[in-house]
């Protein structure tokens, strides 16, 4: 990343609810055991200081708060100079949280949360740069593109915790009762679509207005472009050539051929569209890394492959894209080694690989991806795996900079410019000019 975006401005944090967060531990000496020996008359030696960190991070599932405490557990027991406390927040309150308790001057020493919330912090001057407390020869076993999603300006301010490729995942046995090959372009994926679509037992293709838009836009532009939807200096890029032809090409999804699932201007993948794949009602949808393992757990009859997002051309290279998670380290902690410390050993082998094999999501180490107990022959998971370690090699960062401070909001003008056009009230072109023109304004330009 290089830096333009300024998402929070110091006022931001001023303006933030007063402090209510546990304050910060202090280090304190440990005090003697009631049962010590008496003294024999010369003054008995210190006893070790011990530094306190506290680590809070986002509750993903039901099992993040065991499974973290056990990560603590097992740092606190590995060595005495540290010890760790975990607080586990929702996601709909961590941001807020983090807010208040930096704002207060009492941030968390390492807390986690998305990538976005990286480019905020780190504009403010919130986050601490990492390179030197964890060294080169730490970092060189990190995934090239993981790490490259947590860097400013040059600055490493995070460590991946969560990445999560996407593919496009097929109905087999439809396929092959129509006789299809697997979609690679954005034509293949209406002619199967078409072919398969018969409502409501089968929808042909699933889509929604978050998501989906991001991969038709990547998918019309290729790899190894710019898959910004801003310029550098702001402009939006969503009425470019490349931004039509993306939305034309789900707008005829939806308009034309009507092949999608009911009502995609509202849509929801978690809510609505994987739902329907596993229930065995759509034929093809483009998600996660970590739709394998929710298959496997509650349609394990389904039949089904994986492969990479479609494109426009069978010329161009396929792309990817991932929203990424991180671990960052507060500019405010005055434990900076410590916690250096706490990331290290979180960050290891072991731990990283218990992480990706609870979670089903794809190892940001490259040790971990290629650990045979990540990779293992007997798992049918393990073709699924080793397809998103390839992808995530090139994978695209969507909270890449320049990220603006608007950058929800714009994101809320794409998705009203789909559905107004999804809903027959404006046309593709028109629909794209006037949302990239209500972001312009909005961006002061």
């Amino acid at each position: 990343m290089h830096a333009q975006s300024r998402g929070l401005s110091r006022r931001t944090f001023l303006k933030a609810m007063a402090a209510t967060a546990t304050p910060l531990l202090l280090a304190a000496c440990a005090a003697p055991a009631a049962n010590a020996p008496a003294s024999s008359g010369a003054e008995s030696a210190p006893a070790q200081a011990v530094t306190a960190v506290r680590l809070v991070v986002m509750d993903y599932d039901s099992r993040m708060q065991p499974d973290t405490q056990a990560v603590m557990d097992g740092f606190n027991s590995s060595q005495g100079a540290v010890s760790a406390t975990l607080e586990v927040v929702g996601w709909p309150d961590g941001r807020n949280l983090l807010l208040t308790q930096i704002s207060g001057g009492q941030a968390p020493d390492v807390f986690n949360g998305s990538g976005q919330w990286l480019l905020e912090f780190a504009s403010v001057n919130e986050l601490t740069a990492l390179g030197d407390l964890l060294g080169q020869e730490f970092l060189d076993k990190f995934q090239p593109s993981g790490l490259q999603a947590m860097t400013v300006d040059g600055v490493l301010y995070g460590l991946p915790y969560f990445l999560d490729p996407r593919g496009l995942y097929y109905r087999t046995d439809l396929f092959a009762e129509k006789g299809l090959s697997a979609p690679v372009t954005f034509a293949d994926v209406r002619e199967a679509a078409l072919a398969l679509n018969s409502p409501p037992a089968v929808y042909g293709f699933g889509v929604e207005p978050g998501d989906t838009w991001w991969y038709a836009w990547i998918g019309a532009h290729g790899a190894g472009v710019n898959l910004a939807p801003w310029t550098e200096d702001g402009h939006s890029r969503i009425a470019s050539e490349e931004g039509i032809a993306a939305v034309q090409y789900l707008t005829d999804i939806v308009l034309t051929d009507k092949t999608s699932q009911p009502s995609p201007h509202n849509a929801n993948r978690d809510a609505d569209l994987q739902p329907l794949f596993l229930a065995k009602q759509m034929a093809m949808l483009e998600t996660g890394s970590w739709m394998p393992t929710i298959i496997k757990n509650d349609a394990p009859d389904l039949q089904y492959d994986l492969v990479q997002l479609p494109v426009i051309d069978a010329a161009m290279q396929h792309p990817n894209v991932f929203w990424p998670d991180c671990v960052m380290m507060a500019q405010q902690s005055q434990h900076k080694e410590a916690a250096a410390e706490l990331l290290k050993f979180m960050f290891n082998a072991e731990n990283r690989l218990q992480f990706a094999l609870q979670r089903g999501v794809i190892p940001e180490r490259i040790d971990v991806g290629q650990d045979p107990k990540y990779l293992d022959p007997n798992d049918p998971l393990t073709k699924y795996k080793e397809f998103y370690v390839k992808e995530l090699a090139s994978a695209h960062n969507v909270f890449v900079t320049p990220w603006p401070a608007t950058g929800s909001e714009d994101g809320n003008s794409v998705t009203n410019a789909l559905a107004r056009i999804w809903l027959g009230e404006v046309s593709v072109a028109d629909g794209l000019a006037a949302a990239a023109a209500e972001i312009d304004e909005r961006h002061g330009l």
